[in-house]
Parts: C-alpha cells; sequence; structure tokens
C-alpha cells in the first residue's frame, strides 16, 4: 500500500467520523453512514482514502466497484473502478492542507499508486459545491464544471436574506401565509409516509428520470443514517399537507435534498414558504449555507429558476473523471461494445463515463 495512506471501511464509523472531525469542512455526503447507504444499494463498497502528514490531512470518500460485475466484462476479475455517492461529495482537506500545493502534489502521487496497486481503471466523483474541492486534485484527471447551483447566505443579516429574493417569491410566501398555511418540523415523523407518497406521485407528475424515483427502503435507510442530521418540513393548509421537504444539516450546511408536493396546492406555492421557513431555522441552528442545488441534469431548466429566485448567490457544481489505466481502459470500452452488438443490445452512443459501462437503452 502507498505510504502515508491509510484506508478505512464503511463499518468503521468511529475512525471515519474522527477524520472528518480533523478535517472540520465537511457535508452529509462524506458521512460513512451515508456510504453504507449506498452499499446496501448495491452502488459498491464505501471508503475513506486518508493522506496525513503532521498537521496536514485530506481525505476522499469513493465507492469501490468489481468490474467483472458488467455484463461481458466478467473475465476481469483484478479490475475496479470508483465513483461517488448521490449528491455534492469529493475530496475534502483541512486548512493547513488545503494551502499547501506541495501537499496536494504528494497526496496525488500517492493516491495515483494506491489506485493502480488496487487495480482501479477510473475515478468519477461528484464534487461539492460550497467546498471548493475542485481544487484539490492536480494533476489527476479532470475536473468539469457543469452548472451553477443556489445558495443562500445564512450569515448576513435576516432581512438581507429576504431581500434577495425575487419579488414574485417574496409576495407568493406572504399570500400562503396570509391564506393560513404554516410549516413545521415533523419531529415525529407522523407524515413521513404521506410524504414517501406524495414524492413518487410527484416525480411521475414531472416525468423525472428512472433513478431519481427512491423506494421505501431508501427513505427508511435514510432516516437510519442520518438520524438527528435529517428533518422533514410539511407545509399544512386547512389539515392538508401541501408539500414536504427533506433537509439535512451537517457542519454548518444545509442541503436541501428531496422535495415533495401536492398537485392541488401548487396555486399557493407551498415549497417556497418551506425553503422559506428552512432558511428561519437554518439562522436560528447557526448554519452558515442553506443550499438549494440546481436544476435537473445540471440544466437552466425550470427547477433552476424556480430556486434562483431565493438567492444571486452561485456556486459551480463539478465533477471529475481520472482514467487510471488508459490502456486498459480503452480495452474495456471496446470489448463492452462489442459484447453488446453481439447480444443485440441497443446502447447509447454518447460520453457516458466510465465508457465501459455504457449505458443500454
Amino acid at each position: 500500500m502507498a505510504e502515508n495512506i491509510r484506508i478505512f471501511h464503511g463499518a468503521d464509523v468511529a475512525e471515519w467520523q474522527k477524520v472528518l472531525t480533523q478535517v472540520g469542512a465537511y457535508d452529509f455526503y462524506h458521512l460513512p453512514e451515508y456510504h453504507t447507504l449506498h452499499k446496501h444499494r448495491g452502488d459498491g463498497d464505501g471508503f475513506l482514502i486518508v493522506y496525513q502528514e503532521d498537521n496536514k490531512i485530506i481525505a476522499l470518500p469513493l465507492l469501490i466497484r468489481g468490474i467483472n460485475s458488467i455484463p461481458g466484462l466478467d473475465a476481469f476479475t483484478n479490475y475496479h473502478d470508483a465513483t461517488s455517492v448521490y449528491g455534492y461529495p469529493g475530496p475534502i482537506a483541512n486548512e493547513q492542507g488545503r494551502n499547501d500545493p506541495a501537499f496536494l502534489a504528494r497526496f496525488a502521487r500517492k493516491l495515483e499508486s494506491y489506485a493502480r496497486e488496487q487495480g482501479w481503471i477510473s475515478v468519477f466523483s461528484r464534487l461539492n459545491p460550497l467546498l471548493a474541492n475542485h481544487q484539490l486534485l492536480p494533476g489527476l484527471g479532470e475536473v468539469i464544471g457543469l452548472s451553477d447551483t443556489v445558495t443562500i447566505d445564512l450569515s448576513i443579516p435576516p432581512e438581507e436574506q429576504t431581500a434577495r429574493y425575487r419579488k414574485s417569491h417574496r409576495y407568493e410566501i406572504r399570500r400562503a401565509r396570509r391564506k393560513g398555511m404554516d410549516v413545521y418540523i415533523d419531529t415525529n415523523w407522523e407524515s413521513y409516509a404521506s410524504f414517501v407518497e406524495m414524492y413518487l406521485s410527484t416525480m411521475k407528475r414531472v416525468q423525472a428520470a428512472s433513478h431519481y424515483f427512491f423506494d421505501q427502503t431508501y427513505f427508511d435507510d435514510l432516516r437510519i443514517a442520518l438520524r438527528e442530521r435529517l428533518r422533514l418540513f410539511v407545509a399544512r393548509m386547512d389539515g392538508q399537507i401541501c408539500a414536504a421537504s427533506l433537509f439535512v444539516l451537517t457542519s454548518g450546511i444545509i442541503q436541501y435534498h428531496l422535495s415533495a408536493s401536492n398537485e392541488h396546492c401548487l396555486k399557493w406555492a407551498p415549497s417556497k414558504l418551506i425553503i422559506d421557513e428552512a432558511r428561519r431555522w437554518g439562522v436560528a441552528s447557526g448554519a452558515r449555507w442553506l443550499h438549494l442545488g440546481g436544476g435537473v441534469g445540471s440544466r437552466e431548466d425550470a427547477l433552476f429558476r424556480f430556486k434562483a429566485g431565493f438567492s444571486p448567490l452561485r456556486r459551480r457544481f463539478c465533477i471529475w473523471k481520472w482514467i487510471v489505466q488508459p490502456e486498459a481502459y480503452e480495452q474495456l470500452a471496446r470489448q463492452r461494445q462489442h459484447w453488446l452488438e453481439a447480444k443485440i443490445i441497443p446502447f447509447k452512443k454518447t460520453n457516458y463515463f466510465p465508457a465501459y459501462r455504457i449505458e443500454t437503452l
């Protein structure tokens, strides 16, 4: 194993969390429990790769997958690749490590050595817009900026926060309150079943991609994994649930995770009222940021415009692609495509990464 590299598995909760505490700035996407959730969903084994020199530390969480599980590539038993959990993970480093380019360069060399030792072919990771962790990967692959995300700065005076809302957002929030709509944190999760049902209905209504249709087990596991970090906000009027959303507070960052709305209440803009109440809760909790995210598939669509009405503050969402072993990568991509063609299985000829995991139609 590469010198100075330490590896923690998802089950090593205490050790993994100790590293996160040492780093200081992290998000819920970096938690061991969240990686274990993804392991249970068949997305790969969760690992935290840690490199440290004295008071400098950097950590990279990933999901490791066997390439021989891909149809047509079952003979490649010694090859693996790495990906990231759903959301905004990526590498994290403490201030001393982040501000030392030579330290980051040594980490990159150690990580490359380790990746080759372990038979990795490629690495893909989504990165965290608030933590600017695209700067922590010198010389390793390619960082690609995809789109802007929307963030509310909770450190400025509350009246300035709302002054930054789009005028129509402020009007609709006031109108919803005048109509008697109220928002509360469902601490007893009494509306949990209703939220899950409403979420699935919402995904059908907006014709979301299949990977957004999380099943009951996912929501159950999410509650177990995140525990007190997870909050269910519910908007209600005349005894009817109009909308509900999941927010996650970790290390001063609130993430707007998943949301659902009742189509019969859309004219009263319940989701806007929920976000405004989440902002108030964030201020009271001492949080620094409320991150609303971006549009579907990193597009500036209706969802992005909805979120953009709450703040002019933007943070760039980036992804990281790294081909560790180029020759093996090309071999696998060719073999996978030939296997699909031989089986007469239609597939999408896109820039999907890694290419040997090309999506079939």
